[in-house]
């Protein structure tokens, strides 16, 4: 292996800000060719960092990824786009994408049918031939030294057609299920990948969010104690037990950190008024 500097999924996840099986999932759906070290883990180098974060980036732009990878070949071309351009290449690719998917599933119906159709078809024949088999036994004269003959031929050719439906209906079966069984399969995987990876980025934006929050307090415990050391007027008491509240209750419903922003913005302005009065 050369001496270029690589990194480990585990750091490669955080500079791309993403999760592990984020990468992984990322890797399969595009076949990119990362690297393998001397221990069989993935081995991410610098341009292998690029080429995520820009699919990254494609992806948080309206991109699906079946059409991220139609534009692999190209994707110095792609960053260089103007914002309408890049709009116009979304759409039209995220349109062919949900065309080749509908076209795939229509061709495994399609393939049940004709197997449905070569099944009555044959059907249809064997029928006919044992019609003509009956009418073709009432014509002849009856022959006493024959007719047992005729029977027995009669029966194994009823035989032999109640066996051969049985075959064909039993493949027409076979191959009905294991079509519905795989495009199950493929858009349940497909479904719970993208449910995965939507789960992820909400996780990231409320533990910014806490954290933002997080800070505020800190920051409103602090000038509480400069205006202590100070000698300026105390601050209302519970002040910095309620925002501890009030973030804990962000945390259970993340929605509310607009209004807690808002609502210590109004207290500075309340807090710098009170300033004023007490200097005069």
């Amino acid at each position: 292996m050369d001496m270029e500097k690589g990194y480990m999924i585990s750091d490669a996840s955080k500079m791309l800000e993403v999760e592990n099986h984020v990468l992984r999932y990322w890797e399969e759906e595009l076949e990119l060719p990362i690297p393998r070290n001397e221990l069989g883990h993935r081995f991410y180098r610098d341009s292998e960092i690029k080429l995520l974060r820009t699919v990254k980036d494609l992806k948080e732009q309206g991109f699906q990824l079946k059409a991220i990878k139609k534009l692999l070949p190209d994707l110095e071309r792609v960053e260089n786009m103007d914002p309408q351009m890049l709009y116009q290449l979304r759409e039209e690719l995220n349109g062919e994408v949900l065309r080749e998917a509908m076209e795939h599933a229509r061709g495994s119906v399609t393939s049940i049918e004709h197997a449905r159709d070569r099944y009555e078809k044959r059907q249809k024949t064997w029928q006919e031939k044992s019609y003509e088999l009956e009418q073709s036994r009432e014509k002849e004269p009856v022959q006493s030294r024959y007719g047992q003959t005729q029977a027995a031929s009669l029966e194994r050719l009823r035989q032999f057609e109640t066996m051969l439906r049985q075959m064909i209906r039993s493949s027409v079966e076979e191959v009905g299920r294991e079509s519905e069984q795989r495009i199950c399969e493929e858009v349940s995987v497909r479904m719970q990948k993208e449910m995965n990876y939507l789960l992820m980025q909400k996780e990231e934006l409320q533990e910014k969010q806490i954290h933002l929050l997080k800070e505020i307090l800190q920051q409103v415990k602090g000038e509480q104690e400069e205006n202590v050391s100070g000698g300026q007027m105390q601050p209302e008491n519970g002040d910095a037990s309620m925002a501890a509240k009030e973030i804990a209750a962000a945390q259970e419903n993340t929605g509310d950190v607009t209004q807690f922003c808002h609502r210590e913005r109004r207290k500075e302005r309340k807090k710098a008024k009170r300033k004023k009065l007490f200097a005069k």
